[in-house]
Formats: structure tokens, C-alpha cells, sequence
């Protein structure tokens, strides 16, 4: 990319708003994923006899194991919202941008 184009990319108010839009978006995941961990982390602290616990009667499986197996399967699913947002809507923002500051 030349650096005419660079600059004029840089200032375009679309750029301005699509990073803008992405930074609130992954930092809302960002900080949804944190609460999710922190709270698995405080209740391990605080209440360890309840991570403890069987998940169920006659279980050997306890309950701290099962949540993080659900934290892993949830982070999981927050990194693929990322990228479906960021491939259906960025992407083609950053397409739209580009052909505009191209001509």
C-alpha cells in the first residue's frame, strides 16, 4: 500500500469509526470472558469445598472440573463470536474503506 493510500485510509472517518466499533466489541468479550474466569477463580478461593463437590450423586466428577470444562467450551465460543462478527461486518467495512480511499 503506497503511502498516499496510508494516509488517506488514516483519515477517513470510516476507518475512525470501524476501529472504534471493534475495540468496543472485543473489549465487551474481553471483559465478559475476564467476569466468567474471575468468578471461577473467587469461587475456587472462597468456596473450594464446593468446587470439590461431586457433580452428582455417586460421582466421582466434581463440580470445579465441570466448570472448567464449561469456561474452556465458553472462551471457545466468544473467540468464534469474534471472528464471525470480525469476517461478516469488518471485513467488509475494511473492503468498503479500502475500494473508497483506492479510487
Amino acid at each position: 500500500m503506497s503511502d498516499e493510500i496510508y494516509e488517506r485510509v488514516l483519515s477517513n472517518p470510516k476507518f475512525a469509526a470501524m476501529t472504534a466499533s471493534r475495540a468496543r466489541f472485543s473489549w465487551r468479550l474481553a471483559l465478559i470472558v475476564l467476569a466468567v474466569y474471575y468468578a471461577f477463580v473467587f469461587a475456587s478461593a472462597l468456596a473450594p469445598e464446593l468446587m470439590a463437590r461431586p457433580l452428582a450423586e455417586g460421582m466421582t466428577f466434581p463440580v470445579g472440573l465441570a466448570a472448567g470444562i464449561v469456561i474452556t467450551v465458553f472462551c471457545s465460543l466468544m473467540t468464534g463470536v469474534y471472528v464471525l462478527r470480525a469476517n461478516s461486518r469488518y471485513d467488509a467495512m475494511n473492503r468498503d474503506l479500502l475500494n473508497e480511499v483506492g479510487r
